[in-house]
């Protein structure tokens, strides 16, 4: 075995080789789920029938805690395995430098045995100069001669030599473990696959939120109100009720989710309850002899950060508008559409904003039967600031013009429905209208008197006297420039005075959001609104039970129960500015959830 020349036994070491070098590969594949083969491996088998790991039964709390315990169970297994064999093929490895060092095994040999990535190793080896061999004893001289026993002599019998296998310190065999567990502990954390309990990346890039709110809601009518048929007859409203009280409950469920694609792009999505024909509210009264409440995709956006102050969202969006109150818009409406805005900072206490938008509101397309059908847009168009006065107070001040598209209604000549689309889909009360139908012969349709072109101020002013307690007052005002006497008298034959102006102011003191237990919130606010200064459509639907020409005040109390769980009473109390008369006391109390 001086120079292991028989091919036998380099055989053999090549193969040991092989196999330690393969079951170590097909190891560290079977760490990966996608790669199963490695447990079918012949070294694996052997090792795991020596000693098998098996985790302590734990009974799972659920399917995920089941897959998460099996999981570590696994690694525990291929690591204790794998560490076998690192120190089965660093043992190999080093009997083989041994030899090559002690000149019993030739480099060239050495390095046909080893696999590729341990070769380096052996060329750094240096073997030891062979001592001269001294002259042979007559006696060996004799025996080599004649062989007894009647054997041939052969030139390569050699006198057997002894080849000892060092042994591995146990410092050697820990430092291996170490290194082999990081490398598996450091991919499991990675991949996130040997955590109990960690979801999975892209779920840290999901943001969830929702609400939910028990109403109880009494509405209370004076005597001295208008028949709900001649109310009707006279104003064009649809009212069912104007006399008997009346008590209901209501639930609202919001449920909404925001995806982080990238640093710039974001996915949102909402569902809520209401009613479908009605994008003013999210409410669902109770009392439906056990029938499922519809549930509605309230929210679908995408949002566009370019760059720092700039942002785009299309879709199903949230209110892009700066709106102190709900003179305009009511809490639960949503756009349809495209909105973008642009926020400039002017100093540390000084900045800026500018939106514009452009919503559809009704889709019609030209048909046979009504060849000038146009779809209905609104435009708008925002601006203002936002000043810091000091480090307690904050003034916010915008300017905005929203332009209504094709809202106003066309009459509709004998005989002809081309101008049907002009009608609204959507009404509360309060603006004028006039039948585009005249009567002639057809049923009654609707439209609307007056083009809406809506200028209007908003303002906000927050005064933070300490921690518990702040101060805010805010303001709306509105005017329908796009109301013009002559045009409609031209358009419709009808011939109204204006009624275009709207404001409302609200003073809320108390903390500046319900969040905790004990906060606490009151206000008091009043509103003026004409018939034709706002579309009836989209502003507040409680106050009057919805709609425009109404004055009155509200008055209210917040106050948090628990943790992100609060109750609001309010007291709303509205009457008509002109027509016939008609008076709404309304009493709401609201449990609301937030989670």
């Amino acid at each position: 075995m001086t120079a292991l020349k028989n091919k036998t036994d380099l055989a053999l070491l090549r193969g040991l080789m092989a196999g330690v070098t393969f079951s170590v590969a097909a190891l560290a594949g079977a760490q990966q789920p996608a790669a199963p083969a490695a447990e079918s491996s012949p070294t694996k088998a052997r090792a795991a029938a020596k000693k098998k790991v098996r985790p302590e039964p734990v009974a799972p709390r659920s399917a995920a805690d089941a897959n998460a315990a099996e999981t570590r169970a696994l690694v525990e297994q291929l690591r204790q395995e794998r560490e076998k064999l690192e120190a089965a093929r660093a043992a190999t490895t080093r009997l083989i430098r041994l030899m090559v060092e002690e000149g019993v095994l030739p480099k060239d040999k050495a390095a046909q045995i080893l696999p590729e990535e341990d070769r380096a190793s052996i060329a750094e080896v240096t073997p030891k100069a062979k001592p001269a061999a001294p002259p042979p004893a007559p006696e060996a001289a004799a025996t080599d001669a004649a062989p007894t026993g009647g054997e041939e002599a052969t030139p390569r019998r050699k006198r057997g030599q002894t080849v000892r296998v060092p042994y591995v310190p146990e410092v050697v065999k820990d430092e291996i473990r170490q290194q082999i567990k990081q490398e598996v502990l450091a991919q499991a954390k990675a991949e996130r696959w040997a955590e109990p309990g960690t979801l999975p990346e892209w779920l840290d890039r999901i943001a969830w939120e929702g609400d939910f709110r028990i109403r109880a809601q009494g509405d209370y009518f004076p005597a001295g109100n208008t028949d709900p048929v001649a109310y009707n007859f006279v104003t064009g409203a649809n009212v069912e009720n104007t006399r008997v009280d009346e008590h209901v409950l209501r639930l609202r469920l919001r449920l909404g989710m925001l995806a982080k694609v990238s640093d710039r792009f974001g996915v949102g999505l909402r569902i809520a309850t209401g009613n479908i024909n009605n994008p003013v509210t999210a409410n669902q009264s109770m009392g439906r002899t056990g029938r499922p409440y519809e549930l509605n995709l309230d929210r679908a956006y995408v949002r566009w950060d370019p760059r720092p102050g700039w942002s785009a969202t299309a879709g199903r969006i949230i209110n892009p508008w700066f709106w102190p109150t709900d003179l305009l818009w009511d809490e639960d409406l949503n756009f349809e559409g495209v909105a973008g805005s642009y926020r400039p900072q002017f100093g540390a206490d000084a900045s800026g904003f500018l939106t514009l938008g452009a919503f559809p509101l009704q889709y019609a397309a030209p048909t046979a039967l009504a060849p000038s059908a146009e779809g209905k847009w609104l435009y708008g168009m925002q601006a203002g600031g936002e000043w810091r006065i000091s480090p307690e107070t904050r003034w916010t001040l915008a300017g905005a013009l929203f332009d209504f598209d094709n809202i106003e209604g066309r009459p509709n000549t004998l005989g002809s429905q081309g101008n049907d689309w002009t009608a609204p889909q959507f009404r509360q009360k309060g603006n004028s209208v006039f039948d585009i139908n005249f009567g002639l012969g057809q049923p009654q349709r609707l439209g609307l008197l007056s083009k809406f072109r809506v200028l209007n101020v908003s303002s906000e002013l927050v005064l933070a006297q300490s921690e518990q307690v702040t101060i805010r007052v805010s303001g709306d005002y509105a005017k329908n420039i796009g109301y013009d006497r002559d045009e409609i008298r031209i358009r419709t034959g009808v011939d109204q005075a204006a009624e275009t102006t709207a404001y409302q102011a609200r003073l809320t003191l108390g903390r500046d959001a319900i969040r905790a237990l004990h906060d606490w919130q009151v206000f008091v606010g009043y509103r003026y609104l004409e018939r034709d200064a706002v579309l009836d459509a989209f502003t507040d639907s409680n106050f009057y039970r919805g709609g425009t020409n109404t004055k009155g005040y509200q008055l209210g109390l917040l106050y948090g129960f628990d943790q992100n769980s609060l109750v609001r009473v309010r007291w709303l109390s509205a009457s008509e500015i002109s027509g016939p008369p008609l008076s709404i006391d309304t009493l709401q109390a609201d449990f609301s959830w937030r989670f």
